[in-house]
């Protein structure tokens, strides 16, 4: 791939990843207006936004400067990056626990940021998979 084409799939995955995000954010928020919810979520939804907006972007910056240094690399990065983000989020869960002793908020807290994190793997996999899977049927051609 050349480095416009990285430019442009990475421009369209973080785009992508702000749509998922804002709209699972503004689900959440309509859950607890409608009263599903309690308003003590909301703290829980303005972590959970923000940290899967930073690893989105993070993610897209470090696969296409990959891309563009070494493309071979890719599959390791593939490998990599979900343990990293996994670390991330234990980190995350872990301080959130730390400084809340309320049990209700923390389960509360961890459901929603197993949503959140889920959600992003999915679309992680789902969008490389159909990127890589062009890219190869492009090549063969």
């Amino acid at each position: 791939m050349d480095a416009k084409q990285l430019d442009l799939i990475s421009k369209r995955y973080c785009k992508y990843g702000l749509w998922l995000t804002t709209a699972l954010t503004l689900l959440v928020i309509l859950s607890v207006s409608i009263g599903w919810l309690e308003m003590k979520f909301i703290t829980s939804v303005a972590i959970c936004a923000v940290y899967t907006v930073v690893i989105t972007f993070t993610y897209s910056l470090a696969w296409r400067r990959l891309g563009k240094v070494s493309s071979g690399m890719m599959t390791k990065f593939y490998l990599a990056a979900p343990a990293i983000r996994l670390i991330t989020a234990a980190l995350v869960v872990v301080s959130f626990c730390m400084l809340n002793k309320v049990k209700e908020d923390i389960r509360g807290f961890v459901l929603l940021f197993f949503v959140f994190y889920m959600m992003m793997l999915i679309f992680d996999c789902v969008f490389f998979a159909r990127i890589e899977r062009t890219n190869n049927l492009n090549v063969k051609k």
